[in-house]
């Protein structure tokens, strides 16, 4: 589902009262809430009626660089920290729990995967047999291709699309989406994820891991996307029908950029 009427457009969630809150940009600007900043952003349509809340994000990810550092915004350094807190969060679901069966290995789908930095140094190197990825820049997976999987037969398929249009084709042992939600709009966020539940093998789950802002959400001016509250997450997760089995803060990283979270989730 892509925004594109005006039922979608002026967003028809019934938002809980504390999420309600006053918002506001990378620039200082105010939204009265977040209702208001999806009537803002999304105002203004071309004549192909392509979203401009989706192009927008497109056109700054066309003039970032195809390297580590760019995929994350100029602090490569971060990547080790961040890949070693990944697998330490995903430990209970490979080795399993008293109350869950561990999950199988067979194939995960990376999602946002940009030149493919997780899959190349998180999911194929605790044990995934398979991966796929979806990235909306085809540039970036054409990268991918060239340089960190050219002759990596793991990674199967590359799928150049935005998640807001993907569409599933395959069953998923893990569903990985790591710094791409803040581009979904909500509404948009909510399909994608009972579409990633619809994908799932048995005993599979969906990681998210992203930025999570500390008392209201943050619009980014820059990128386009927006940093949630964990509340106004966990709102959007209840919403898809997704249960939530384990939250984890990411330790280590720089003081001066947002927390970041992550979550497994499974149909409730």
């Amino acid at each position: 589902m892509t925004i594109k009427n005006e039922e979608q457009q002026t967003n028809k969630l019934n938002y809980p009262k504390k999420l309600l809150s006053l918002g506001c940009d990378s620039d200082g600007n105010t939204y009265i809430n977040i209702e208001d900043l999806w009537k803002k952003e999304l105002e203004g349509k071309d004549t192909k009626m392509e979203d401009k809340w989706y192009k927008s994000a497109d056109e700054y990810w066309k003039g970032v660089e195809a390297t580590v550092d760019g995929m994350l915004g100029g602090l490569a350094q971060v990547s080790p920290i961040d890949v070693v807190a990944s697998k330490l969060f995903i430990q209970d679901f490979i080795k399993g729990t008293d109350s869950r069966q561990p999950i199988n290995l067979n194939l995960a789908l990376d999602c946002g995967a940009g030149i493919g930095r997780v899959t190349k140094e998180f999911l194929l190197p605790i044990g995934f047999k398979n991966v796929d990825l979806v990235e909306q820049n085809k540039l970036f997976l054409d990268k991918a291709k060239s340089d960190n999987f050219k002759e990596d037969n793991r990674v199967e398929n590359y799928y150049a699309v935005g998640l807001q249009d993907f569409k599933f084709e395959r069953k998923y042992d893990c569903i990985w989406i790591q710094w791409v939600i803040g581009h979904l709009h909500d509404l948009d966020f909510i399909d994608f994820l009972k579409k990633c539940m619809d994908s799932l093998t048995p005993n599979g789950i969906i990681c998210i891991k992203d930025n999570c802002a500390k008392k209201t959400f943050v619009m980014d001016k820059e990128d386009n996307s927006v940093s949630r509250t964990e509340d106004h997450l966990k709102y959007l997760f209840d919403q898809a029908g997704c249960k939530l089995l384990k939250t984890m803060v990411q330790p280590n990283f720089p003081k001066e950029l947002f927390p970041v979270l992550m979550f497994a989730l499974e149909r409730k």
